[in-house]
């Protein structure tokens, strides 16, 4: 029922390759905060989250055994990259409201207030993940981001200018996150 542009496919893959690429950097690093970021999967990881039929790498971030937020605890994993800046955020929320953040400035760890777990919680649940297209293209923002985000086991990636309607809240609760 939904055909994949080419241009949809190569974005999806060119989010996954970023997200992946950027696992292999951080894997790396050792001591400071950045090795315990709980962001890059690693390959194991990676390996046993493509079994369970994603082909994304990125479908089992924040389950590398090494990192602080182990992958049954991740309530969230969210991605914004692009924009005039060229940013690369990565975000992985814990059911608890801990959360760790990379960002091309380095990485930062916190918990959300009690509220603010609540409202993102309460956001997600409003929509149903497995109803949403995986690949969300099209948009015809100039420098615009793009997005991914895991929950429940599904990715789904969209583009500035094409975000679904149900995911507007928990995208903009997200990037509130990110940019605070």
């Amino acid at each position: 029922m939904t055909s994949r542009t080419p241009l949809a496919v190569a974005a999806a893959a060119l989010v996954a390759l970023s997200l992946a690429g950027c696992a292999e950097d951080s894997g790396g690093t050792t001591g400071g905060t950045t090795g315990s970021a709980g962001g890059a999967p690693s390959t194991s990881a990676t390996a046993a989250a493509s079994t369970d039929g994603s082909a994304s790498p990125s479908a089992g971030a924040g389950g590398s055994s090494s990192a602080a937020v182990p992958a049954g605890d991740v309530l969230v994993t969210f991605a914004r990259q692009g924009g005039i800046a060229g940013v690369n955020d990565r975000l992985v929320i814990r059911g608890d409201g801990g959360y760790s953040l990379q960002t091309r400035g380095g990485t930062r760890t916190g918990k959300l207030t009690a509220e603010e777990l609540a409202a993102l919680k309460a956001a997600l649940a409003s929509v149903d993940i497995n109803k949403v297209p995986s690949v969300n293209d099209g948009g015809t923002v100039a420098d615009g981001f793009t997005y991914s985000i895991i929950y429940n086991g599904r990715e789904v990636v969209a583009e500035d200018g094409a975000i679904p309607p149900a995911l507007q809240p928990v995208f903009g609760a997200l990037s509130a996150i990110v940019s605070k």
